[in-house]
């Protein structure tokens, strides 16, 4: 299963750490992840005002898409994964 974050770029289901929302983006101790994870990951911004963090094993994307549209689309996903 792929999740679509927006700019026609997929995220495979299964490394998605996290998805969350970007006003974490504000907070200090995130920040202080941000600042770690550009050692050991690669942040991808993607177009469009930023609404979303999605962590994925060793990439974190800033998305355009809302957190809530994101968890309906890996929800719905993972329901026709078990479907097949």
């Amino acid at each position: 299963m792929f999740l679509h974050v927006g700019a026609e770029v997929s995220v495979c289901g299964e490394d998605i750490i996290g998805i969350f929302d970007y006003r974490l983006f504000k907070s200090e101790s995130f920040q202080e992840f941000l600042a770690f994870s550009r050692w050991t990951s690669e942040i991808i911004t993607l177009e469009g005002a930023t609404k979303s963090i999605v962590i994925s094993d060793g990439k974190i994307y800033l998305t355009p898409v809302t957190p809530s549209t994101l968890v309906r689309r890996w929800r719905r996903g993972r329901e026709e994964a078990a479907w097949n």
